[in-house]
């Protein structure tokens, strides 16, 4: 196992990196920090092989603390900004994700990570990986778990840091991000229309076209969602329109 440091002062992203990188079943996660200062300190008392940190924490700046180490770990920042590329690299970092964290490029910093430790190139395959899409997802509300039929969900949503599961006639909230649901439906009668949009295809009422190439779907309860030019020429290799 990689022992492991998630450093980072969102309790959801943490929660978030530590679903993703359990995935992968080769990760220890010993610690994990809310602040630069707390990361320093356990990189020095935890001796991580691996550590995660977000830029923007609050305390010491990580770019501060990471050349004072005699025996830094593997380091991959994460941020939702992308200005601090350069100065990541400088450091030497092994790769540089911007939130939201999808799975996908996740495991590309997980192939460098196995590379730079000498354990190949290519990380394991998770279970949650397979092609075959789930036929059922389950949601938090007050304390319970509800299990939703893939089938019953007409569009899923991202808005300020939320997903939002419609059916015909409900909308529920879930602090899942987007990406989590689209590797979850995977392979399935899902499509992703946007940054913060997948709709059920078997859901589509009306497909309405717009100027400069853009669409609009009409979705069986009513709602509608804006199709790109680009996302329309991928989704006509699925649908015909």
């Amino acid at each position: 196992m990689i022992t492991t440091l998630i450093a980072d002062d969102e309790k959801h992203a943490r929660e978030r990196l530590r679903e993703l990188l359990d995935r992968f079943g080769i990760f220890d996660i010993v610690a994990e920090a809310v602040d630069g200062n707390e990361a320093l300190s356990l990189m020095l008392t935890r001796g991580p092989r691996v550590a995660f940190l977000d830029i923007t924490m609050p305390g010491i700046s990580v770019f501060t603390a990471i050349p004072s180490l005699q025996n830094p770990p593997l380091i991959i920042f994460q941020t939702a900004y992308s200005e601090h590329a350069a100065n990541a690299f400088e450091i030497d970092a092994v790769d540089y994700l911007l939130k939201p964290i999808r799975y996908e490029r996740l495991e590309k910093a997980v192939s460098k990570i196995l590379s730079k430790l000498g354990k190949g190139t290519q990380p394991p395959i998770s279970p949650d990986s397979s092609s075959k899409p789930v036929e059922q997802v389950t949601i938090k509300v007050g304390g319970k778990t509800r299990i939703i039929a893939a089938k019953d969900i007409v569009r899923i949503s991202f808005i300020e840091d939320f997903c939002y599961l419609y059916t015909e006639n409900e909308k529920m909230i879930s602090d899942k991000y987007l990406s989590y649901y689209e590797e979850k439906l995977h392979g399935g009668r899902f499509y992703r229309t946007s940054r913060t949009d997948i709709i059920n295809l078997d859901c589509i009422a009306v497909i309405n076209k717009e100027f400069q190439g853009m669409y609009t779907i009409e979705l069986k309860n009513g709602m509608q969602v804006d199709l790109s030019r680009r996302r329309a020429q991928l989704l006509r290799k699925i649908i015909d329109f």
